[in-house]
């Protein structure tokens, strides 16, 4: 059988499935009802279909789509009644040109990058997406837009869509479309998030339900977040109708009403990051490993000459807002890999046999042959090394995004950006303004996560924060520094700025609006730390 990872076979848990049919058995009305499973995978919907007690006697045709023999065969299994059809095919063949609706359409669509899908699957998804003006693109990321996009024209007039889809669907701006098609093909729409990882196997990738009703006399978006699957079987979960969902993220629903409109307000009166500053990605090695060495490799291949000291990832910062010489220093001495092997065109190699055995290493591990490194006129030649940022603002961070001045003067990869002022901003003034709840809060909302709690923000997503500049003194932030490294946590960061930054940004801003958007970047950050 194929890898997961090929197929995008995570398959259901059963209590998540038994729930689900159960749960929709109270929504469907209709005397007799048509069902399409269009990645059934081990049947895992169909079996308690097929069981219920009200359902399986409304069943008119129940359609299970799966591509895989082994697994198809698994489904007819299940009952001999000739209600079930089990169609072994690709459903991006199957709805090919097929105009049947159903009362139900049910399942956990495949998660599958565009990286690994074939160039006849790329062609179903990009037809798929067509079928929609409202979409401003064709591009695709992974396969479950398309097996959303589709399923959603298989809903009949007064049908049903329940889908377990990857938490990005709240999160990635290139959902968003995907998210207001939603809204306007269904008059209800219900969301379920939970406080554990369901697919255990699925590298931490965070999952959500969503419920689509044509139909429905209590129209709106109703969301709850479910702590465990217990909870969800023995239904101790409220749904909440949200307002104001129509934000380019959905991640706003674990807020109320109330905390949303606190910090939009906020957020309309205030500038965001770019009018600050520039920032754009660090160096891209391709293979982190072999182009970033320690100082015992530099000294077995003679690399002295040909190295620029850099910066790796964020978690060499920890706790302060200046990475100094001395912290750099320390690096070096426990043996981080802390130098870029920065060859270029006027590098002679028959002069040095140690760094041509060193290039002959990295040959030999297929360096050379990976994918950026072979779109290099010399795959040992990093590109657009450039020139040494002010700051750095890593993309990936975990219990705080990290904005970080650059007194070492070294590179950074990409796992973080470059930030470069504009003229008549200064840097000291950004980064301290940087660390209060409002900032940190969106920085929560516009970002996504991954297993292990782990934030990251797009370049557009960190341009994008909200920010107030306030100016401070070298010896205001000399002060501020030592504060941040005595802290023992953001939190303690948060309740020393807040007041200040905050009230920057509205005059008239009392102690428990302050004290309301502090809890609301707990709030955010807990549900993210807890959900993994």
């Amino acid at each position: 059988m194929k890898a997961k990872r090929e197929i995008g076979s995570y398959y259901t848990p059963p209590e998540l499935s038994n729930f689900l049919v159960e749960y929709l058995s109270s929504k469907i009305q209709s005397k007799e009802i048509s069902v399409l499973e269009p990645s059934a995978g081990d049947g895992s919907f169909i079996k308690p279909l097929l069981e219920h007690s009200i359902l399986s006697k409304k069943l008119k045709s129940v359609v299970a789509v799966e591509r895989e023999r082994r697994e198809a065969n698994k489904i007819r299994k299940l009952t001999s009644k000739k209600n079930l059809k089990v169609i072994n095919k690709d459903f991006l063949r199957f709805q090919y040109k097929n105009k049947a609706t159903f009362s139900l359409v049910i399942g956990n669509p495949p998660y599958i990058k565009k990286s690994l899908l074939s160039d006849p699957q790329i062609r179903y998804c990009q037809q798929i997406h067509a079928l929609y003006p409202s979409l401003s693109t064709n591009i695709i990321n992974n396969i479950w837009t398309a097996f959303l996009l589709r399923s959603i024209r298989f809903v009949n007039k007064n049908g049903i869509i329940a889908f377990i889809l990857p938490a990005e669907f709240l999160q990635v701006k290139f959902a968003a479309e995907l998210r207001m098609l939603m809204l306007s093909e269904f008059e209800r729409v219900e969301i379920f998030t939970f406080n554990q990882l369901l697919f255990k196997d699925c590298k931490g990738q965070d999952t959500l339900i969503i419920i689509g009703e044509r139909k429905s006399e209590n129209k709106g978006v109703y969301y709850c977040t479910v702590t465990n699957l217990e909870d969800l079987s023995s239904h101790k979960f409220s749904l909440t109708q949200n307002v104001r969902i129509r934000e380019s993220k959905w991640t706003h629903h674990h807020l109320s009403s109330d905390e949303i409109e606190l910090l939009e307000r906020l957020r309309g009166s205030t500038k965001t990051i770019n009018h600050y500053c520039s920032s754009k990605a660090g160096i891209v090695t391709a293979a982190n490993d072999y182009f970033i060495v320690n100082k015992a490799t530099i000294k077995e291949f003679s690399l002295q000459r040909f190295v620029r000291p850099i910066i790796q990832k964020g978690s060499f910062v920890n706790g302060s807002v200046v990475f100094t010489e001395t912290d750099f220093n320390n690096l070096v001495a426990s043996l981080k890999p802390t130098y870029l092997l920065a060859l270029n065109k006027l590098t002679k190699f028959k002069s040095n046999e140690r760094i041509t055995k060193y290039i002959k290493h990295g040959v030999e591990a297929g360096i050379d042959s990976r994918y950026k490194t072979m779109l290099r006129d010399k795959w040992f030649e990093v590109p657009n090394i450039g020139r040494i940022p002010e700051a750095f603002f890593f993309k990936r961070c975990n219990e705080y995004p990290k904005l970080i001045k650059n007194n070492a003067k070294v590179l950074a990869t990409d796992s973080a950006y470059s930030i470069e002022m504009n003229l008549d901003y200064d840097l000291n003034s950004l980064i301290f303004s940087f660390y209060n709840s409002l900032t940190l809060a969106y920085a929560e909302l516009h970002g996504r996560y991954y297993g292990g709690g782990v934030l990251e923000l797009t370049p557009n997503e960190f341009k994008n924060l909200p920010i107030s500049l306030i100016r401070v003194s070298q010896a205001d932030f000399k002060a501020f520094t030592k504060d941040f490294k005595s802290k023992e946590s953001i939190k303690e960061i948060s309740l020393m700025n807040d007041v200040k930054i905050l009230k920057s940004m509205d005059k008239n801003l009392d102690y428990d609006s302050i004290q309301k958007i502090f809890g609301i970047r707990e709030k955010l950050y807990e549900r993210r730390i807890k959900t993994n």
